[in-house]
Order: structure tokens, then C-alpha cells, then sequence
């Protein structure tokens, strides 16, 4: 079930950028014929697209993470055992954990600042800070859900290859 939650997580993710780099995209496009064709220009569509890019970016860290779309430099990690290999999967996963939860409490904190405050963004529209600061917190969420699950998987992997070092795959 939890498999099954997760996997729709990622779908909605994906979607949902999508969706918001079309948004982007006719935004843009709109703003670029005002002003270049009826040299109407409009000032909210540069607002709106920017909170809309603070979303798409912080959902896109949680559906690369699931692609394994990450840079990542592996040149060593290539020539271990796949022993090793598996080890260090489990304690990078572990730190990558634990930068979620940072990611997720401090976004939380930030949120409630910005809504207890009444912060607003600086701009023509007004727009209250907690709809692009509650977005740290929820891809927090989201990546301590995604990771905990790999992390999981990994350690399996690496008590596998543990305990049977020559079937056991990284």
C-alpha cells in the first residue's frame, strides 16, 4: 500500500510540473504579445510566474530524486565490492534523510513565520509569503516519505549482500 502511495506521489508530481511549465510557458507568452503587440504590458504575469517556478522546482527535486536524476560523481564508488557499494548506499541515504527532515522542519518554521507575521511578497499582486514558503515544507515531507522508503530498500540490499556476498546486488 505504502509502494502504491508513493508511486501516485511521484505521478502527481511529475503532473503537476508539467502542468506548471505550460502555465509558465502561455504566461510568458501572454506577456511577451502584450507588450510586443499591443505595447499593453501586464506586471503580474512576471509575479505569478515566479511563484509558480518556486513550486515547480522544489516538486522537481522530489521526482528527480525518484528518477535517480541527480548529479552525482561515482568514478570510485564504481570500482568497489558491491559490499562496499551497498554500505555506502545506506549511509548516504541516511545523511540525504536527514537533510530531508531538515529541509522539512526548518520549511515548517519558516511557513509559520511568514503566516503568524503576515509576510507578503513585494510586488503589484500582495501575495501572503506562506503560499511559496509552505512549499519547503511540503517537499520536506514528501522527501522524508521518498527516502525512507529507499532507505529501507538499501539496507535490505546491503544485509542481502552481507549475507550472501556473491548473489547479492548493489
Amino acid at each position: 500500500m505504502i509502494r502504491i502511495i508513493y508511486r501516485r506521489m511521484v505521478q502527481i508530481t511529475g503532473w503537476t510540473a508539467v502542468v506548471g511549465m505550460i502555465l509558465i510557458t502561455l504566461l510568458t507568452a501572454y506577456e511577451v504579445g502584450m507588450r510586443k503587440l499591443f505595447t499593453r504590458p501586464t506586471i503580474w504575469t512576471n509575479e505569478i510566474t515566479g511563484y509558480i517556478l518556486i513550486w515547480i522546482g522544489l516538486l522537481g527535486v522530489v521526482y528527480a530524486y525518484d528518477k535517480r536524476a541527480h548529479v552525482s560523481v561515482d568514478m570510485v564508488y564504481r570500482r568497489l565490492t558491491p559490499t562496499i557499494q551497498s554500505f555506502f548506499d545506506v549511509v548516504t541515504t541516511t545523511f540525504i534523510l536527514l537533510f530531508s527532515l531538515c529541509i522539512c522542519y526548518f520549511g515548517y518554521k519558516y511557513a509559520w513565520m511568514a503566516y503568524t507575521r503576515g509576510w507578503r511578497h513585494f510586488g503589484m499582486l500582495d501575495v501572503p509569503m506562506i503560499y511559496t514558503r509552505v512549499a519547503l515544507a511540503i517537499v520536506g515531507g514528501m522527501l522524508v516519505f521518498q527516502v525512507s522508503i529507499d532507505l529501507y530498500d538499501r539496507i535490505g540490499v546491503f544485509i542481502r549482500t552481507l549475507l550472501h556476498p556473491k548473489t547479492g546486488t548493489p
